[in-house]
């Protein structure tokens, strides 16, 4: 486990419901939040917190929040629920959920969707002719509306819960043209606004799909992914259910295009999951345009899950990986992602963090492969209890984007008189991954993960937070170390018992298994064949390792595609790593996808793996999809027929 990183702590003025970072990773927080209505003595705010640039190496400046902006909002109005801010060139132009007054609600009117322009601060002090003057950041309206159609009840209890944008893409000519997503809470009918968020003031002709759920189910989170220019996805999820709709959506006509006409059920919470109740969504992000995960609480505060969801263009979703929390997390309340950067292949690490009930946060990352579109196991990364005082609200990560590399030195030049650059990889200085989590305790921390390159020697490495196979090969000696000295004090022990003629060394040796009585009986060559045994337990070259999930995962295979393939007779396994897919499709004509499998065929390899050591149930069938399957006749008939003779 990680210790914990530096961090920044700050209290403020008021309770805090939101939160979210600066898309363009400039340095700022957006939290929001207050009292309410009518709550004298505690302001409702937005305010904008500076982090200081963890590139200082001082460490009480890389753990300083200063306030920057604050927007001091009316008492006779709601309080903060929810944030998404646009980057503009000098600011943000932030949109917030905050109700209208009672009064106004009561007759008909509650313009709930506000919109704020924010300008920074400089970063420089700029000088003129008589003095050093620095312009002062500030906060202004820019205006609200009603986005949620009027509800008949006088005295409405609707409000805007959440609020998300879809993701910036700073490196592309579509990186302004983004919309936005609000979900209402406590509403007789629930409903979700798909919108243009390229303007600050939606009007109704930039509703994209106005959405409500079925059985007036209330959404409890939703995520929105780029899948291609003006391409869109949006998924969300009520207490048992998953659904998506993808648009296709023209920024000057304001013309959508929705697939399918109405979202689509691609996931059902199974009945009977907790003992007769249904275990509960919490949370939902997306990985990447395919992939999503799932915070889900189990029934009767029994713990909390991690699912990951394949979505395909038609049909149900595949659940392909699931781990449980740790068993301090009985119930979760919010969770975030971070896709970090990508190489040329596609590869990628992302960042997954749950905050607890128990005002824990746990930090995870999984690795995903281009290539066979798998992703890794969950890997451990930091837990941190106690991070408030009172129970955290939201968490959010600061978006990563790569950071701009040195140009590559100048090669030399025939005729050239001069010396040319030397080849030195210069990466660009520290970067890190910002964690910030919120509370209902008016507190903010914001913890700060270095990251480092993958590779240091190649100029545009992509980041990782941490080397999972460094850290398998680091659990590989730490737990040989642990049986070496497990070894050497029974030797000593055994040598203990037959050097004391007093001691009753044939009733404790027989507590000992019969096959380690023999080593045991030799103190002379008892250390020698130990460290044998030891030795040959840990393996000294990762490629040799016969598991599935290894082999995927480790950087000599992620680049090439591998195939399970029987004998003929049936009793063995091999698996073969092939560097051309389509070739290996060709020499293996009757090789298939996982997917492509019949439901016995799967059953029958996962048996077969099982016995060979080489897979286990708990890793789910996500490392499966990423192989070829390929099996001789006689294997397929015989199967057939167990199946035939079970009819």
């Amino acid at each position: 486990m990680t210790p914990r990183s530096s961090y920044a702590k700050a209290t403020l003025p008021f309770p805090i419901f939101a939160a979210e970072f600066d898309p363009y990773n400039r340095g700022y927080l957006v939290v929001g939040g207050g009292g309410g209505e009518g709550r004298s003595g505690v302001p409702n705010q937005i305010a904008s917190l500076l982090v200081v640039k963890c590139k200082i190496l001082d460490v009480s400046n890389r753990a300083n929040i200063a306030t920057a902006i604050e927007v001091d909002l009316s008492r006779d109005e709601d309080s903060v629920q929810s944030l998404g801010s646009l980057a503009t060139k000098d600011g943000l132009i932030t949109f917030a959920g905050i109700n209208s007054s009672q009064a106004e609600q009561n007759a008909g009117k509650n313009e709930h969707l506000r919109s704020f322009e924010i300008k920074y601060p400089p970063r420089k002090k700029q000088k003129t002719e008589d003095a050093v003057t620095e312009p002062k950041p500030k906060a202004s309206f820019i205006g609200k509306r009603a986005a949620f159609k009027q509800e008949p009840a006088a005295k409405s209890e609707r409000y805007q819960r959440l609020l998300r944008l879809s993701p910036v893409q700073r490196q592309s000519v579509d990186g302004n043209r983004r919309i936005g997503a609000i979900a209402s809470g406590l509403a007789k009918q629930a409903e979700v606004v798909v919108f243009n968020a390229t303007t600050p003031t939606p009007e109704a002709a930039d509703v994209i799909a106005r959405i409500e759920p079925e059985d007036g189910a209330e959404v409890v989170d939703l995520d929105i992914a780029n899948t291609g220019s003006n391409e869109f996805s949006l998924t969300y999820c009520t207490d048992y259910d998953i659904f998506e709709q993808s648009y296709q959506y023209d920024f000057a006509t304001r013309k959508a295009q929705r697939t399918p006409k109405g979202p689509r059920r691609i996931h059902s919470m199974p009945d009977g999951e907790g003992a007769g109740l249904k275990h509960k969504f919490r949370c939902l992000r997306f990985l990447d345009s395919q992939n999503v995960i799932a915070l889900v609480n189990k029934a009767d505060k029994k713990g909390t899950e991690l699912r990951v969801f394949h979505l395909y263009p038609t049909g149900p979703a595949s659940m392909i990986l699931q781990m449980q929390l740790p068993s301090h997390v009985k119930q979760a309340v919010s969770m975030d992602v971070c896709a970090l950067d990508a190489d040329s292949k596609g590869d990628r690490q992302i960042a997954v963090a749950v905050a607890g009930q128990d005002i824990s946060i746990e930090t995870w990352t999984l690795n995903y492969t281009r290539s066979t579109d798998t992703f890794s196991r969950f890997q451990s990364f930091q837990s941190v209890r106690d991070v408030h005082a009172h129970q955290m609200t939201k968490i959010c990560f600061s978006p990563f984007h790569s950071p701009v590399r040195a140009p590559a030195p100048t090669p030399a030049v025939a005729g050239q008189t001069t010396a040319p650059e030397t080849e030195t990889v210069q990466n660009p200085g520290p970067q890190y991954l910002k964690l910030a989590s919120v509370s209902y305790g008016n507190t903010v921390v914001v913890d700060a993960f270095p990251l480092s390159p993958l590779n240091p020697k190649d100029r545009n490495s992509r980041y990782i937070l941490q080397d999972h196979v460094a850290k398998v090969r680091r659990q590989y000696l730490t737990y040989g170390l642990f049986a070496f000295l497990a070894l050497m004090v029974g030797v000593l022990f055994q040598a203990y018992l037959t050097l004391a003629p007093s001691a009753s060394s044939s009733s404790l040796s027989g507590l000992l298994p019969p096959g380690a009585r023999p080593i045991l009986d030799k103190p002379a060559h008892a250390a020698h064949d130990a460290a044998s045994v030891v030795s040959s337990s840990i393996p000294t070259n990762i490629p040799g390792v016969q598991r599935l999930a290894d082999l995927l995962s480790h950087p000599s295979h992620t680049s090439k595609a591998l195939i399970v393939r029987d004998s003929p007779t049936g009793t063995d396994l091999s698996v073969d790593a092939h560097v051309d897919k389509d070739a290996l499709l060709k020499e293996h004509v009757e090789a298939k996808h996982w997917d492509e499998l019949h439901e016995h065929q799967r059953a029958e390899w996962k048996r077969r793996l099982i016995d060979a050591g080489r897979w286990a149930e708990s890793e789910g069938e996500s490392v499966l999809k990423g192989v070829m399957w390929s099996s001789y006749a006689g294997f397929v008939g015989g199967v057939a027929g167990e199946v035939l003779r079970e009819l």
